[in-house]
């Protein structure tokens, strides 16, 4: 299906402005210019799908589909699989029923199970999930589409992934780190530095169809396991730095519960690796293990509020400032000028 524009769409609600209420990426022309082949050659755009498992996100979901369906892409497969929401989702789901490949809501067994439902009724080229909470940022799918191209050999690709607050005011950039020589490395990645963020990650079919679906029995680290198994199979990602979507930072969301939760299914991540690897391979798993038990137990600041972890986290490490700027279709760093002049000994 190739993307509504912005005046095929329900009217935003009132007082509702910028991306991706009144504001649209760019319309893409039916096929794309292939630079990989030759100046005056064109291609079809990659098919993309993308699955959003939603439940009782009727705060936010709106907003997540109309930053999906106004890509301005040529051929995109859009899912949503809602867990039976009783807060409104379902009427507003409803709304954007013709642009949709397909949706549901009815009761399943957690977020992975429902995006793998999702996946399991996918054909794109290219696959992606976009939580109800999060939303992409314009022309996403078309810098995705030109990558992949340009590139035929990666099956795995990922962007920068902007934090916004709850009304998406910028707070902080994570950009992908793609670090890893092993595949140890996408599963011991607070040790090798590895960072991968899910709003921006993109893979082929062929990848989905060799790693396999998600681990239905997480809820919290299905991702971080899921990285791990491409690597294991062979797949390297492709890190690029442009933005392409928002992680909405708010106190409903499951990173509001703390690390807990996340760390206690990393470690169980890391127990089924251990049954499945090398001897040398199983020492390595085993020291990251011991490692993460003790962060996981440590007196740290890991189970205050969010925000002031936040606010610590910042202060020690000196993040850079964003600016959001959605009409330029991507947020665009920002130095402090105090501390560039700093350095440079200006007064």
């Amino acid at each position: 299906m190739r993307c509504p524009t912005l005046n095929e769409l329900p009217p935003p609600p009132p007082g509702k402005t910028g991306w991706p209420w009144t504001e649209e990426s760019k319309q893409l022309p039916d096929t794309m210019p292939n630079s990989s082949r030759g100046s005056g050659q064109v291609a079809s755009w990659p098919r993309v799908s993308i699955v959003t498992p939603s439940y009782n996100q009727g705060q936010f979901i709106e907003e997540t589909i109309r930053s999906v369906l106004l890509q301005g892409y040529p051929d995109l497969e859009y899912i949503i699989i809602d867990g039976g929401s009783t807060d409104g989702s379902v009427d507003i789901i409803r709304k954007y029923e013709p642009w949709l490949a397909c949706w549901v809501s009815e009761p399943d067994r957690g977020q992975s199970h429902a995006i793998n439902k999702g996946f399991g009724r996918a054909s794109g080229e290219w696959l992606a999930w976009l939580n109800a909470d999060d939303v992409y940022l314009p022309g996403a799918l078309s810098e995705v589409a030109h990558t992949a191209t340009d590139r035929p050999d990666i099956h795995w690709l990922v962007g920068t992934t902007v934090r916004v607050s709850q009304a998406l005011v910028p707070q902080s950039e994570f950009r992908p780190r793609c670090v890893g020589t092993s595949w140890l490395d996408y599963v011991c990645t607070k040790r090798s530095g590895v960072g991968l963020p899910q709003p921006s990650s993109f893979w082929s079919r062929a990848a989905w169809l060799t790693a396999g679906p998600l681990d239905e029995s997480l809820h919290y680290a299905m991702d971080h396991d899921y990285y791990g198994r491409l690597a294991y199979h062979g797949f390297s990602p492709l890190c690029i730095q442009a933005s392409l979507a928002a992680f909405r930072v708010h106190d409903q969301a499951k990173t509001a519960a703390g690390d807990a939760p996340f760390l206690k299914e990393e470690l169980t991540v890391v127990d089924k690796w251990i049954s499945k690897a090398t001897p040398r391979e199983q020492s390595v798993l085993r020291k990251y293990k011991a490692w993460l038990a003790t962060r996981s137990t440590a007196p740290r600041p890991l189970y205050i509020g969010r925000r002031l972890r936040t606010a610590m986290y910042r202060i020690r490490h000196a993040r850079r400032k964003v600016h959001f700027s959605p009409a330029q279709g991507a947020p665009a760093s920002v130095r402090l000028q105090r501390r560039r002049r700093a350095r440079e000994g200006i007064q």
